[in-house]
């Protein structure tokens, strides 16, 4: 019973306040990209939209980007972008949800996204208004020491060297740069091109997704034609075949490059789909991770991370989470299910036993055991 509150006539009222968020079901993986990660434990991940979960609710609007820093001296650091006409970056802390600074002014309609820089002292972050704006913070005082026009078309990511406090690489729509931070000011390489084993240069841009890196000042950029571009500094030195599909995500760890696809299984063909690769350094040896998913035709990965013990964190464009060990690939968790792709425009709940339906706009229809999708 509600003390104090006015019962309008045939109408059931629910005070807001009273309701207590117990779980979320599903990631923000339809739309997102890079949004999913290990905390310092190894074991604990953290991601957008939810196992034990604890929440970060001060956001106003959604949450479309992510970054986590762990050092010695500052864990499990958290920052988050969101969509908006005057978007917001939270920094928070993963282990209490404590807001340790928040960050705005230089982006318009949303932050897609975040990345810090080795010491942790900076962060650098990609707007999605038009045209495209980069920015560098100095998150732990709240202010931004530099911006400027990354590209007319659009910026999916842009990521420090994890070596690195000053240097960092943005991709896009046929756009690859490097960047320094010198001062106050953004300088930028443009990539040099070569047509491979001739050394001469080439105009065409590939559309560019994804970023990862290596020693020697070596950069790797995964394509929507599955190519993944290895640079020296920012000269082309030679593309390897990695996925039939576009690379969303790829994650640098010790020794090694993690790569996640979209793979699509041939009309009449039972070949086993490989979406997630493990390589070493040199992109010559592709270990091949494969997993089964309610969609047996296709599957998109939008999300690869790897801790030290070998464990894969993946998540699908079906905004579900699946974690996999590396050596045998075999599942170890389904740690989130998800709906699907877009928006939700139906839900009904069973009257006596602990299951649901949701419906999509897409005209799927989902039906849950409380905590496992059923169906």
């Amino acid at each position: 019973e509600n003390q104090g509150v006015r019962k309008p006539k045939g109408r059931v009222v629910v005070r807001i306040k009273d309701l207590r968020l117990d779980h979320i079901h599903g990631y923000r993986g339809f739309d997102c990209r890079d949004n999913l990660f290990y905390l310092a434990d190894g074991e604990s991940i953290v991601y957008p939209a939810a196992g034990t979960q604890r929440f970060y609710t001060s956001h106003t609007d959604d949450i479309i980007s992510m970054a986590v820093y762990n050092s010695d001296s500052l864990k499990n650091i958290v920052a988050s972008g969101q969509i908006g006409e005057n978007p917001t970056i939270h920094v928070w802390d993963a282990q209490t949800q404590k807001t340790r600074s928040v960050l705005s002014g230089c982006h318009k309609k949303g932050v897609c996204s975040l990345s810090f820089s080795s010491s942790g002292k900076f962060l650098v972050s990609v707007g999605v208004d038009a045209p495209f704006t980069i920015a560098v913070w100095r998150w732990q005082e709240g202010i931004n020491i530099a911006h400027t026009v990354g590209s007319t078309a659009r910026i999916f990511r842009a990521l420090f060297r994890p070596d690195s406090d000053t240097y960092f690489v943005s991709v896009g729509v046929k756009h690859l740069k490097f960047w320094s931070l010198a001062g106050n000011t953004l300088v930028e390489k443009k990539a040099v091109l070569t047509v491979q084993g001739s050394g001469k240069k080439s105009s065409k841009m590939q559309t560019m997704l994804s970023i990862a890196f290596g020693p020697n000042d070596r950069t790797y950029t995964g394509s929507m034609t599955g190519l993944v571009f290895i640079w020296n500094i920012n000269t082309l030195e030679r593309t390897v075949e990695a996925h039939h599909g576009p690379i969303f995500s790829m994650f640098t760890s010790d020794k090694c490059i993690v790569t996640g696809a979209k793979e699509k299984r041939s009309k009449n063909s039972n070949t086993k789909l490989i979406p997630v690769k493990v390589w070493d350094f040199e992109m010559k040896n592709g270990k091949p991770i494969s997993f089964d998913t309610m969609n047996t035709d296709s599957i998109c990965v939008r999300s690869v991370c790897r801790n030290p013990q070998g464990k894969l964190l993946i998540g699908l464009k079906t905004s579900d989470i699946v974690e996999l060990n590396e050596n045998n690939s075999q599942l170890t968790g389904s740690l989130v299910f998800g709906h699907g792709e877009g928006q939700l425009w139906a839900l009904s709940s069973h009257p006596t036993e602990q299951i649901f339906v949701t419906g999509s706009f897409d005209h799927n229809v989902a039906v849950w055991d409380i905590g496992n999708k059923v169906t």
